[in-house]
């Protein structure tokens, strides 16, 4: 829960230090490319600096006020990437750009894209005057890269990207007012977009466990005015173990979790018992051929070590998990619980169990308001429109009740944790009495 708190935080304040910024360029790509495979979150920090025909130093005075560019000549890149085997999924912030990245990604080839997400989110409602589309304030673009491996430390890369790229200009309001006047003679930045098609390449070494360095060159053709700009980042990763918020970082723990835990919780999975005679399936001289389908059902733990189930706390000193899945081993006082998000099978003893209610699944009315609510958010940014916002909404909130009432089980969804839950104890024989509802060896 800390991690996701720290993460929230950290993203939330991206957001606001990015809100009125809406530019950026091609990040890295040496960082991208490391991220194949990798187990744990990969955190990447780079700086550029740009070079070649900037637009800075161009002044343009009116009748009611001036402009002045003022290209940005560096920007400080920060990212995280979490990896699904040949997927990457990427967020972070160049400058006060936060942004979004994903592509494919191979030891060898990567394809790439990205997006800054004001761009996205909102629709720009103050337009310059040469960028009347529909997106404004988008800023993104896509990227080819080829990695050669020298060896286990050495790589090298070359980059081709197509791009829209965004750049800062200024319009201070000169024109006369009467008593006090806000805003007068403050530069207002705005932005001004470009189109860009350049390639470049990248030289990375590995330091093991110190981290990853490249250096990468990059030269991009700007189509709108015709200018060249270079580029010459530093890019470093490999921060996880230092920056362990989200990601794989996360699953990864939980995994190293279950795999101390199944060194002390005996242990069956549910694909062995498919596979194999009922009278076959053995672990550690006890016998378990079947179990008995539950609705899901929380039961209470003396011991959190005990379970290889995702544990509740409703109250400090409740312990809580849940099963659909049961049998009671009456000859070695133990209970097999089932894996509520898994394929295993644990033991549980019966001295360090306890039977509560069934699982009550959240209400998914709150849930559809919400959608319908954004949908309709949405809707105005994009059309303006009262009468089809509230259709979009409609529809948004009708489509996500629709897939969580039939489409998906209801008991299949996040548990609802109230303090409620397993406060009533119930007597050694009480649990006797029920558990012997369910003996193993029988279905």
């Amino acid at each position: 829960m800390k991690h996701r708190v720290i993460l929230v935080m950290l993203v939330t304040m991206a957001a606001i230090l990015g809100g009125c910024s809406s530019i950026m360029r091609p990040p890295p790509a040496a960082a991208y490319m490391a991220s194949y495979k990798q187990d744990k979150a990969v955190r990447n920090i780079s700086y550029s600096q740009y070079f070649g025909n900037l637009d800075n130093g161009y002044h343009e005075s009116t009748e009611l006020g001036h402009w002045s560019h003022a290209e940005w000549w560096g920007d400080l890149t920060l990212l995280s990437y979490i990896n699904g085997g040949y997927f990457t999924f990427g967020w972070g912030v160049q400058s006060l750009t936060p942004f979004l990245q994903g592509g494919f990604v191979s030891p060898y080839f990567g394809l790439t894209g990205w997006s800054n997400i004001f761009g996205l989110a909102v629709v720009s409602t103050d337009e310059p005057e040469d960028d009347e589309s529909s997106f404004a304030s988008y800023s993104g673009g896509g990227m080819l890269i080829e990695q050669i491996p020298l060896n286990d430390r050495w790589k090298i890369g070359f980059t081709e990207h197509l791009s829209r790229n965004g750049r800062e200009y200024f319009y201070v309001d000169d024109e006369p007012c009467e008593g006090v006047c806000f805003g007068k003679g403050v530069p207002s930045p705005r932005s001004k977009f470009y189109t860009e098609v350049g390639g470049g390449f990248y030289v990375s070494h590995s330091f093991k466990r110190m981290g990853n360095l490249a250096l990468e060159f990059r030269y991009g053709r700007d189509w709108t005015e015709n200018r060249n700009r270079f580029a010459v980042t530093l890019d470093f990763w490999g921060l996880s173990s230092v920056m362990s918020i989200g990601g794989n970082d996360i699953m990864r723990g939980a995994a190293d979790n279950n795999i101390e835990k199944m060194k002390k919780v005996k242990t069956v999975s549910v694909d062995s018992m498919k596979t194999k005679p009922a009278d076959t399936v053995e672990t550690k001289n006890e016998n378990i051929d079947s179990l008995h389908t539950i609705k899901r059902n929380w039961f209470r733990l003396a011991d959190s070590s005990q379970t290889m189930s995702i544990i509740y706390h409703p109250t400090e000193s409740v312990v809580a998990v849940t099963s659909k899945g049961i049998c009671y081993d009456e000859s070695a006082n133990a209970v097999w619980l089932r894996q509520d998000y898994g394929k295993l099978i644990y033991q549980v003893p019966v001295d360090s169990l306890d039977y509560c209610q069934q699982m009550e699944p959240k209400s998914i009315f709150w849930t559809s308001v919400l959608e319908g609510s954004l949908g309709f958010l949405g809707g105005m940014l994009t059309t303006g429109s009262v009468p089809v916002s509230l259709a979009i909404g409609a529809g948004f909130g009708t489509t996500v009740w629709v897939v969580f009432k039939y489409g998906f089980d209801p008991e299949e969804l996040a548990p609802k944790v109230y303090p409620e839950i397993c406060s009533e104890q119930h007597s050694r024989e009480d649990i006797i009495k029920w558990l012997k509802q369910y003996p193993c060896g029988l279905e």
